[in-house]
């Protein structure tokens, strides 16, 4: 208001000067002052950290500014190249030097930079060989379907697909379920037109970024930030041969007297003999638990809770905190880095949990430990027979000769968490774990200074944007107006008030209580706050292996938390849920943290005045949708999320599934509606609706 105030001003004071111009010349001065204040104001609009606050929020369909290249990014704060040597010259430090600004924390965004980051999210694997292979043994659980997935790939004979679809040619059973010789099962597997292995994917059973965040637009082209809501991971799970070492993910206790049987004896680290669960049964269980999961979600937080969810779209410019429950907030790109991060090293690394078993799970780390190899996919990892051990001091003399490719493959403890295997978890990183490959290892796209690879990725998820809505729909919808009038339907129900134009969200972590929806991901982390320690990291040009003189930078937290060993502002006392961003929907679809808006197409009947009537009751909710393998629609299902009487149906049938339930899959909450009771017509609904699949790359046009 300052700067616009300031402007008016000057231009009184113009028209005073050019009073005595003819009109013609007059006209030509304001045109060239407006055109030249127009593009300096967008110039300033595309580096300033406060683009958001100052669009134009009247317009609801101007495209959002994109990432500038060239600009700093410093620890989530984006700088132009002024502002950055400004803070590198106040640290008492070489403006000229480019390591000036590793030292700093700023991170410079080049095209180069960004190219590394694709590379490294479509092509090189997460997780680390000794836990995911080794002893969880994702690639053998693949291998059990070699053959039907090699076969559906020759039939496609060249071409593409979006879902490829298998068909078993022996029965196969997983938990307590038997697939019977026959049945096709919609994997979601997306194949590129020529490809004999699937996008994230590789030939060696390891997985990349891309298998649950890219897709294949129609012409077979990758999509890169796009949720592949049909990848049927707990399918993949569950083929695994040790899937309960993952058993923290849920609430499962391993001493529970159901699972006891045949389980080894081992040393607890109080010095007690404890039966382990018997391996069968646990695994058995814990896969009926995976295979409750409708496709396209997961379940990644060892914290003893259920709190699964959908797949999130990664355009993530502007979109901080991270995760639904925005619990990475802090560190580079506004915690983008440290989510980047806790892939590859908390989410995937099922070991390093026991670190914090006993506080978190209230499971002790050697009964955790022994839990996760007595049934290890490779046999040579697998607890002794005959023997008891103490889990941790015998998996010490097994990987004696290579204890750190072994537990912690590209990964070294943060600066003041400790010492593994007993590290404190910062806000930066939940497990005290940051990914970072050895500087010299040439051959590793993701090798490279300290948080190289977090980083990278992190430029290039910020360069991405939703694609181009070029439905027939989305065209019909723009030419009426409808979108236009949806905008205005938009602003009138207050939806700005926390989804601001142009990345539509507010930035905030709401709590749970005000937002209402499923409790089980808001409660997720929150026994982490009594252990947390201030989040440091080491200096960006610092090498790998660590050397003992290396630079430490305290990460900021000022204005996320209350302190740096809090966890972020909204989290507590009972947990939250940040304002998602608005963009993508039409390629998002179902809803809110959880999925469970979901509806399939053709359940809904819209006639020309936008009332709707339910055709197909047995289309509603996750159940006909995800948990079958087939995509819901984003235009009935958009229309649950608004309308209360139709989302009441919708809660209803995804209750009445027990695999849903137990899984805390609801759709329930954000209830906040645009329907006949919030004051709108069916036509506005409508309207709504094609607004929001409007909010592609540029709203406004098609």
């Amino acid at each position: 208001m300052k700067q616009q105030k300031n402007t008016f001003i000057n231009t009184k004071v113009l028209i005073k000067v050019v009073s005595a111009l003819k009109a013609k010349v007059f006209l030509l001065i304001c045109v060239f002052i407006t055109s030249t204040l127009g593009v300096l104001l967008s110039n300033w609009l595309m580096t300033s950290n406060i683009a958001s606050a100052n669009f134009d929020r009247t317009d609801f369909l101007q495209p959002a500014p994109i990432q500038p290249l060239l600009s700093y990014d410093y620890f989530g704060k984006l700088l132009s190249p002024q502002e950055a040597a400004q803070i590198v010259t106040s640290k008492g430090l070489d403006a000229n030097d480019p390591t000036s600004y590793q030292r700093v924390g700023a991170v410079k965004i080049t095209k180069e930079l960004i190219a590394q980051g694709e590379n490294i999210f479509l092509n090189r694997k997460i997780g680390d060989t000794f836990g995911l292979q080794g002893v969880f043994g994702l690639g053998q659980g693949s291998n059990r379907i070699s053959d039907e997935l090699g076969v559906a790939i020759a039939n496609l004979q060249g071409q593409s697909t979006t879902n490829l679809k298998i068909t078993l040619q022996k029965d196969l059973t997983l938990g307590s379920r038997t697939f019977p010789k026959g049945t096709v099962i919609p994997t979601g597997l997306k194949v590129q037109q020529g490809k004999v292995v699937a996008l994230g994917t590789t030939s060696t059973g390891d997985i990349t970024c891309a298998l649950c965040h890219a897709t294949l637009s129609n012409d077979g082209k990758i999509l890169a930030g796009v949720p592949n809501g049909e990848i049927a991971f707990p399918f993949f799970l569950a083929l695994a041969p040790n899937t309960a070492a993952g058993f923290a993910r849920a609430n499962f206790n391993p001493l529970d007297p159901q699972y006891k049987g045949n389980g080894k004896t081992i040393i607890d680290s109080k010095g007690n003999k404890v039966e382990l669960p018997d391996p069968e049964k646990f695994e058995k269980a814990f896969d009926d638990a995976v295979l409750d999961l409708p496709s396209g979600h997961f379940e990644s937080s060892p914290d003893g809770i259920r709190n699964t969810t959908q797949i999130p779209s990664v355009f993530t410019f502007k979109n901080h905190p991270y995760a639904f429950s925005g619990n990475f907030a802090v560190g580079p790109f506004a915690g983008l880095s440290s989510i980047n991060n806790g892939v590859h090293s908390s989410e995937i690394n099922i070991l390093a949990a026991a670190q914090l078993s006993e506080k978190t799970l209230g499971i002790d780390p050697e009964v955790y430990i022994g839990t996760f190899l007595q049934n290890a996919a490779v046999p040579s990892l697998r607890l002794p027979e005959g023997t008891i051990v103490k889990p941790s001091e015998w998996l010490r003399g097994v990987i004696a000769k290579n204890p750190q490719q072994a537990e912690l493959e590209d990964q070294i403890p943060a600066p003041g968490t400790g010492t593994y295997p007993n590290l404190q978890p910062s806000l930066f990183t939940y497990n005290g774990l940051v990914f970072s490959p050895n500087t010299g290892k040439t051959e590793d796209i993701a090798s490279g200074t300290f948080l190289f690879a977090a980083n990278a990725m992190s430029a290039f998820q910020n360069s991405l944007v939703p694609p181009a809505n070029q439905t027939q729909e989305n065209w019909k919808a723009l030419n009426s107006n409808s979108v236009k009038r949806g905008a205005k339907v938009f602003e009138r129900a207050n939806c700005a008030t926390c989804h601001i134009p142009p990345f539509f969200t507010d930035n905030i972590i709401h709590p749970l209580d005000e937002i209402g929806a499923n409790p089980a991901r808001a409660q997720s982390g929150l026994a982490l706050d009594k252990l947390l320690v201030a989040p440091k990291l080491y200096t960006f040009n610092t090498p790998v292996p660590i050397p003992e003189s290396a630079e430490v930078l305290d990460v900021p937290t000022q204005g996320i938390s209350d302190n740096p060993t809090t966890l972020p502002k909204g989290i507590l006392p009972k947990g939250g849920y940040k304002t998602v961003s608005l963009r993508g929907l039409y390629l998002s679809a179902p809803y809110l943290h959880d999925g469970g808006v979901a509806v399939r197409a053709g359940s809904l009947k819209v006639d020309p005045n936008g009332r709707f009537t339910i055709v197909d009751k047995s289309g509603l909710g996750l159940t006909a949708t995800l948990s079958q393998g087939i995509p819901a629609d984003a235009a009935s299902s958009l229309r649950a999320l608004v309308d209360r009487e139709l989302r009441a149906k919708v809660v209803e049938a995804n209750k009445a599934n027990p695999s849903l339930v137990r899984s805390n899959l609801d759709g329930t909450g954000h209830n906040f509606y645009v329907d006949k009771l919030a004051g709108f017509n069916s036509n506005q609904q409508t309207d709504l609706i094609n607004f929001l699949l409007a909010l592609d790359d540029a709203p406004g046009s098609f």
